[in-house]
């Protein structure tokens, strides 16, 4: 069975977080989350318009319907814009088989 596989890693202290998701979609979502939330948790709705107009504010709502094509792209735009931004992060998304 196909899993994906998120993994955070900060570059400061080497520290990786994981998680696991039985979808491509999920993982994708799981993604824009997480480094949507690290680049912009000191900003309000407001600030956030102004840095990324266009991209979905509640990502848990918003973010549903897109199909994954349309996430991957999103994902990668917001990883670039963490590396342009200079983040001491990595994102990353693996798919991998889990053994029953």
């Amino acid at each position: 069975m196909n899993i994906w596989v998120v993994r955070q890693t900060c570059l400061y202290d080497h520290d990786t977080y994981v998680t696991s998701h039985m979808t491509e979609k999920g993982a994708l979502i799981t993604a824009i989350k997480t480094v949507r939330e690290d680049l912009t948790s000191d900003f309000d709705e407001d600030e956030i318009e102004d840095m990324r107009p266009g991209m979905p504010h509640h990502p848990e709502e918003d973010l549903m319907q897109y199909d994954s094509k349309q996430l991957q792209r999103i994902v990668q735009d917001w990883w670039e814009y963490s590396w342009d931004m200079n983040e001491h992060a990595q994102y990353q998304i693996h798919q991998t088989q889990a053994q029953g």
